[in-house]
């Protein structure tokens, strides 16, 4: 692998797809609090193809995160990922259990995939520490615009 393979570039694209999520977690907010949560996440192709997902509460009661909905999102229409895309999501993937959680962390759901840049409008300040966190295979990256990282904090600290 080299360098550019872990090295986010086009940060005002991403930053319009990162405003995108987050009027996406809004939206679903304003239908319904209790089936929509408060992350979404974006998978970009080569050919910018770009599937989105938001995070919900399925049939079981099981929350699916946004980075496996934009995934099984991309999946369903796509196909498999290709290696290479970028993921972009208002925040950092989780790394921890979780009981009510469908499947497996979303760090390790990502190392699955050929992703290996994850552009993020807030890094979750609770994961940095842990032992998944240490092993991810991908690089991730804050934004540095101040709005879009105000606005995702906000957010995400309705929750964290």
């Amino acid at each position: 692998m080299k360098s550019d393979d872990f090295t986010i570039f086009k940060h005002d694209k991403l930053d319009g797809i990162l405003a995108n999520c987050c009027r996406l977690v809004m939206l679903g907010q304003q239908k319904d609090p209790r089936a929509f949560g408060r992350v979404a996440a974006c998978v970009i192709d080569h050919a910018d193809n770009r599937v989105y997902g938001i995070n919900y509460v399925n049939e079981e009661g099981k929350h699916v995160h946004a980075e496996r909905a934009a995934l099984e999102n991309y999946s369903e229409k796509y196909g498999q990922v290709p290696n290479g895309c970028i993921m972009a999501t208002t925040l950092s993937p989780c790394c921890y259990p979780m009981s009510d959680r469908e499947g497996e962390s979303c760090t390790d759901l990502i190392n699955a995939t050929g992703i290996r840049k994850v552009y993020c409008g807030y890094e979750d300040p609770t994961g940095v520490d842990s032992e998944s966190h240490r092993h991810k295979k991908f690089h991730t990256q804050e934004t540095k615009n101040k709005k879009l990282v105000s606005l995702c904090k906000r957010i995400a600290d309705t929750f964290l």
